[in-house]
């Protein structure tokens, strides 16, 4: 995890918030900070808070929980900062899946489970993740983990998820009950692997964001927990193409997902 700063500009030293109930504030007209704001998770509807200035994250942290009508804390694990655009890298990899899809046209499972994934990317990465611990706890008392914000940013407080995600070298992706105690190799028994799976190792994204290498064969086998919203994926492997850069771009790019 990285910290960034932004130098501040503006003198005001007043925010407001905007909500669907109109609260204002008297304020410039151009916000130095805009932060479109999930308080309760995907599930509801999006509320802005408007700053005149540059603001730390944990004032947007503690401005966010007065917006939350969700009686549990946020599952501050699978809550993120993201910017409100798409990773540059997202339809490069988009073009790339959906190609080798249609060069393995004489395998069928192969063919699905490329053009699956790209699907599944097209769908669930809208955003870029910054590598930025949400946690008011952790905002307040460690430097690194309250950044100075400046400029336009998305928000969310998620709420604990039940699942976890399998992704990759299967037919399509799947969510499966999420279970204490249950390693990667476990949740792999719920699903098919076509035959270019990799057999060794899985990639498991826990919904920090953190990318861990898990093991999945029996000489390697060793207990990993994987948090409620995890994504594991199931790399592709052949002995004739080399994936391990495409592995890479995936794994990269299922960091961006959020809850």
């Amino acid at each position: 995890m990285f910290s960034f700063t932004f130098p501040a500009t503006i003198r005001y030293r007043r925010y407001c918030v905007l909500t669907s109930l109109c609260l204002l504030v008297s304020m410039p007209t151009t916000a130095q900070s805009l932060i479109t704001l999930n308080a309760n998770g995907h599930s509801a509807a999006a509320v802005s808070l408007q700053y005149a200035e540059p603001v730390r994250l944990a004032h947007v942290i503690s401005d966010s929980l007065k917006q939350r009508t969700m009686t549990e804390t946020p599952y501050w694990l699978g809550s993120s900062l993201s910017t409100t655009t798409e990773p540059q890298t997202k339809s490069v990899l988009i073009k790339q899946l959906t190609q080798l899809s249609q060069q393995h046209r004489d395998d069928a499972s192969a063919s699905e489970s490329f053009a699956n994934t790209a699907q599944w990317l097209q769908q669930h990465i809208k955003t870029q993740r910054l590598p930025v611990t949400i946690d008011i706890d952790k905002a307040r008392l460690n430097k690194k983990d309250n950044p100075l914000l400046s400029g336009n940013y998305q928000l969310l407080l998620a709420n604990r998820p039940t699942s976890v995600t399998i992704i990759g070298a299967i037919e399509k992706p799947l969510s499966i009950k999420w279970q204490p105690r249950i390693a990667a190799k476990d949740y792999l028994d719920h699903v098919m692997p076509i035959d270019i799976a990799a057999n060794s190792t899985v990639t498991v994204i826990q919904p920090d964001g953190v990318m861990q290498q898990h093991p999945i064969a029996y000489w390697n086998n060793n207990h990993n927990d994987i948090a409620p919203g995890a994504i594991i994926y199931l790399g592709y492997q052949s002995l004739f193409h080399d994936y391990s850069d495409l592995n890479h771009a995936i794994s990269s790019m299922l960091i961006n997902r959020t809850l």
